[in-house]
């Protein structure tokens, strides 16, 4: 599933020839679905019950920090890297000013964001390119997935209510 939309099919052992054949063709729709969507980049985490952003915007805090007695204002703008890991840029409130700091603070997870979604997708291209090179070929159905060849679908009487 990605942004609501369902990616799903089924394989049955009859269709494909057995359980081995079924999973080679399930593996190679999956292959080939992942060279064309999106990656999956939701975030796994829970949340601290009571906790909530001062700022409003995802990923951005605003933080004091003592530093030999003085204290410094900042926002702090966070994002993860498939990389590197959490990346986090700071802008502090002293040289920005309040408004101008929370604004760079905002861009500056926009565009680590962004780079971050083209690196998980370049990765995720390059693990499917490097699956469906390495997969068996691709199996050919033995049976018609329509037919009702073989299948017992007895008809049932609907109960009677007392």
């Amino acid at each position: 599933m990605r942004r609501g939309r369902v990616f799903a099919d089924y394989f049955s052992d009859a269709v494909w020839g057995g359980r081995q054949l079924a999973l080679v063709a399930a593996q190679r729709l999956r292959d080939d679905l992942l060279l064309r969507i999106e990656p999956d980049t939701r975030v796994r985490r829970q949340i601290p019950k009571g906790t909530r952003s001062a700022t409003g915007v995802v990923g951005v805090t605003f933080e004091q920090h003592v530093v030999d007695g003085r204290i410094y204002e900042r926002y702090v703008a966070r994002w993860q890297d498939p990389e590197k890991g959490t990346q986090r840029r700071r802008f502090l409130v002293g040289r920005y000013g309040k408004a101008e700091a929370l604004a760079l603070a905002q861009e500056a997870r926009e565009r680590g964001v962004d780079e971050s979604h083209r690196r998980w997708l370049a990765i995720q291209r390059q693990e499917a390119r490097r699956r469906l090179r390495q997969a068996p070929p691709a199996p050919r159905q033995v049976k018609d997935p329509l037919s009702r060849k073989g299948i017992s679908m007895s008809r049932r009487r609907p109960r009677r209510r007392p």
